[in-house]
């Protein structure tokens, strides 16, 4: 998945409708009820007609670049709670090969609701989403409760809402499922409640949009003070200087690398919010000369960090091979378990001027942020007014990694893989809420 998506700016949403094929992403399966009962009417026309109609609607207004699939089921044979159905697989937008399907769904049968949903799951992917509209309750024996749990719990993005069309869920396992995943349950009772169901559960989600931010440090003073605490404090690595966290290397190693590495800071007075945020630095590094034979193998960092088994953070990396690679990550250590995001963003042998870079770092500077949104965690870089290569992008991002739960302290860090010294001035640090 580790794609250079910032490019385009994208995250994968879990809203129904903002699944987005073109982001390796399954996009959204519609599943229709053709069990038996909905050829009972409301007020003179057959339910499965009025559900025709309702989706025909909707996928008038479906937007091109989401990808869309359809199933049924109970529409082929009686009685039989395996008759499920993929009608389309989901792909490209072709509206009328969805609405020829629909009109090939001839009610007959039961109403397997669960094990349509699993399919459905199964065929969109983790960071897909499915409608369903259903008549009935399930009768096939699913606990939709335990699936909504069991879809939410593998910590994928995945989003089922339910349309409880002319049909009471007293025990609530309808609503269950939908809110186990993030979804919406919604109730309609004729032709225009379902298609205003359908046109809810189907507008994209909008961006986030953040607010001012929950805590800021300018380091606008003469020292670091007792909102910070400095892991293996060194003196000699670092000073506050003209409203900026002066840190250079002291020994070998990175945030999250060893339990004694030094001049780790660690933000103890800020708070994360509950919800989805942004943590963001601001900084200048000196991060060397390009040289013949690789470089210095230079590292920043932005993180939450709890201790090297607990730890997350972004980080801008010089590679100091023979190509000389630049990279952005992202990093978590989580009860001792990796996972990583990575994109490469400059190589002295792929047409960028490392040097050119190198000088942007240390005199224009750049931003590293690490947003939450839900379980999904993404790296970006932000370079200020300039770019990697001419006409290039100047915001980088890493594909997500999904995370059940962080802790810690947010955290900087700025170091060397080597004996060479790598310096970063750190001028602002701050979390912004995302509501």
């Amino acid at each position: 998945m580790f794609a250079n998506r910032s490019m385009t700016g994208l995250i994968g949403v879990a809203a129904l409708a903002g699944a987005a094929w073109a982001q390796d992403d399954g996009g959204t399966m519609i599943v229709i009820d053709g069990s038996g009962s909905m050829w009972g009417q409301i007020g003179g026309t057959a339910k499965i007609e009025i559900a025709r109609d309702a989706v025909e609607r909707m996928v008038a207004d479906w937007p091109e670049e989401r990808a869309l699939g359809l199933m049924a089921y109970g529409h082929r044979r009686e009685g039989d709670c395996g008759d499920i159905e993929t009608l389309l697989d989901p792909g490209p937008l072709d509206r009328g090969a969805v609405n020829a399907a629909l009109e090939d769904i001839t009610p007959r049968g039961k109403t397997p609701v669960g094990a349509s949903v699993r399919a459905a799951a199964d065929a969109v992917g983790q960071s897909g989403s499915v409608i369903v509209v259903t008549d009935g309750l399930e009768n096939c024996g699913a606990d939709l409760c335990a699936l909504g749990r069991d879809l939410a719990g593998s910590g994928a993005s995945f989003t089922a809402h339910v349309i409880g069309f002319d049909v009471d869920d007293a025990d609530g396992q309808l609503a269950c499922l939908a809110e186990e995943t993030g979804g919406r349950y919604i109730p309609a009772s004729d032709a225009a409640s379902l298609t205003g169901a359908l046109r809810k559960v189907s507008a994209p989600e909008p961006e986030p949009e953040p607010a001012g931010p929950l805590f800021a440090d300018d380091f606008d003073r003469a020292e670091l003070g007792p909102d910070w605490t400095v892991e293996n404090p060194d003196p000699s690595g670092f000073i506050i200087d003209d409203g900026a966290l002066v840190t250079m290397t002291v020994e070998p190693g990175y945030m999250g690398d060893a339990e004694d590495q030094p001049n780790v800071f660690r933000w103890s007075a800020a708070e994360f919010p509950d919800g989805d945020w942004d943590l963001s630095a601001d900084f200048t590094a000196r991060m060397g000369e390009v040289q013949s034979l690789g470089g210095r193998r230079a590292i920043v960092q932005v993180g939450r960090h709890a201790d090297v088994d607990n730890t997350l953070s972004a980080y801008v990396y010089r590679q100091g091979n023979s190509n000389d690679d630049l990279w952005l990550r992202l990093r978590a250590m989580s009860g001792g378990t990796e996972t990583r995001a990575e994109v490469e963003i400059a190589g002295d042998l792929r047409g960028y001027d490392l040097a050119r870079i190198l000088r942007d770092f240390e005199e224009k500077g750049a931003r590293l942020t690490i947003s939450k949104r839900g379980r999904d965690y993404i790296g970006r870089l932000e370079m200020n007014g300039w770019s990697m290569q001419e006409g290039g992008p100047e915001v980088i991002e890493t594909d997500p990694i999904q995370l059940l739960r962080t802790r810690g302290d947010p955290a900087l860090f700025a170091g060397t893989l080597g004996s060479e010294q790598t310096v970063a001035e750190f001028d602002r640090i701050e979390i912004v809420e995302v509501k």
